[in-house]
């Protein structure tokens, strides 16, 4: 606001220019950011088998980080991802099963040795997982364990 002819404006010395959240507000609305992003994810399998290929990959991106903060259960996501339809209308041709087998490889060491196995059967991982690739990731696992000799 300019001052009127004549006046000189004067800055007042406690006036608040911004204001940064700080303490418990800061993480509060870093929480209720968290908790909307937790929303976003649908954890409904008949919502997510139909989707098509880019769409459950965009899920899963959202899924994963949900899984690793323990957002959502390791159950709710394995009911989703190794039921028969989740796989079903991906297509062969296109990169996407095996982009969404190679996230989930990384993810593994967050999932119980059961989760894994049951992972390994579902439908998914038996039409995209290429059976060298997971030979190459077993002899790499025995190399690279401390403690065992070669």
């Amino acid at each position: 606001m300019t001052p009127r002819p004549g006046k000189v404006e004067v800055p007042i010395a406690g006036e608040v220019i911004s204001r940064r959240p700080k303490g418990a507000a800061s993480r509060a609305h870093h929480k209720a950011i968290s908790h909307h992003e937790a929303e976003d994810v649908s954890r409904e399998v008949q919502k997510v088998v139909r989707l098509d290929g880019p769409a459950k990959i965009n899920w899963l991106c959202k899924a994963l980080p949900l899984l690793r903060r323990r957002a959502m259960t390791s159950a709710q996501f394995l009911d989703i991802v190794c039921n028969q339809r989740f796989a079903a209308n991906i297509d062969d041709v296109m990169p996407w099963g095996t982009q969404m087998i190679s996230m989930l490889r990384q993810e593994l060491d967050d999932l119980q040795p059961q989760q894994v196995h049951q992972l390994q059967q579902c439908d998914l991982w038996s039409r995209f997982a290429d059976s060298d690739d997971e030979r190459a990731l077993v002899t790499a696992a025995s190399s690279s364990a401390p403690g065992r000799a070669a």
